[in-house]
């Protein structure tokens, strides 16, 4: 496997599980990956390049690393330097922000996600949630660009990082569901397309975030050409982004109050 400054970390931890122990000697912050929830949450949209940014080295010290574990590396030639700069702060109002702090919840070795996205659904439309982390945030940061988020950071130490979130409400941001690709048919006719080949689940009596965790763990063991049918409380907005950025699509159907169903099938 060739790996570049653009190679996601859940392609390498796919390629060679082992490995984890090799990245997660670079920086304290990526023992991290040890812990399943996290490891699926974070590593699909985690680069090499996202990584070195979070464990303060060079892209190509990174990759240095994963050369003498045994992996082919391409080194990059954009950068020699660190590459860890802090994007531009922006003078806000103090009494519009809104403070949490995730390192207690991560240092704990659990997903602060359900907890972030806890706190921007209670904030007003001119307010800001400041977050303060043991690192810059790539991957929520992409995230929450997706949702229509800007975001900057503000690097206090080595190890505090203050990354504040706002609507942008000037974006022309569509909506994830609307960015779905569309399919031909009806729910019932696309299950039955799949026959046999059909993987089911209820994560109904699940707490957040173990719904979204559960179902990517299964789409990452998801045979060739099956379809992933999932019970759930309602459509999951946090995971449509995720399913988008690992080639999914879906399709849902409300069979009750308190009830959806899910297809999640590869696209073509």
């Amino acid at each position: 496997m060739r790996v570049t400054r653009n190679t996601k970390i859940s392609r390498i931890l796919r390629e060679n599980i082992d490995a984890i122990d090799t990245i997660a000697k670079i920086n304290k912050h990526f023992k991290k990956l040890k812990n399943p929830m996290l490891r699926r949450v974070l590593a699909p949209r985690v680069t090499v390049k996202d990584a070195a940014k979070i464990g303060n080295i060079t892209t190509n010290e990174f990759l240095k690393h994963l050369e003498d574990f045994g992996f082919n590396v391409e080194y990059d030639n954009e950068l020699t330097t660190s590459e860890n700069t802090s994007t531009s702060e922006v003078t806000v109002d103090a009494d519009k922000i809104t403070l949490l702090d995730v390192r207690p919840t991560i240092n704990a070795g659990n997903d602060p996600f359900g907890e972030i996205m806890g706190a921007l659904k209670n904030l007003k439309e001119d307010e800001i949630l400041e977050i303060i982390n043991v690192f810059e945030p790539t991957p929520l940061i992409q995230i929450m660009e997706e949702k229509g988020y800007e975001s900057w950071t503000k690097r206090n130490s080595k190890d505090e990082y203050h990354t504040f979130f706002r609507k942008n409400t000037t974006d022309s941001h569509k909506d994830i569901v609307a960015d779905m690709p569309i399919t031909e048919g009806s729910f019932e006719e696309k299950l039955l397309s799949y026959g046999e080949n059909l993987k089911e689940i209820d994560v109904r009596h699940l707490e957040m975030p173990e719904p979204m965790v559960t179902i990517l763990k299964e789409l990452d063991s998801l045979p060739e050409n099956y379809v992933l049918l999932v019970h759930h409380k309602k459509t999951p907005q946090f995971l449509l982004p995720e399913l988008k950025s690992r080639n999914f699509t879906w399709m849902h159907k409300d069979i009750e109050p308190g009830k959806t169903d899910l297809l999640i099938f590869k696209n073509n």
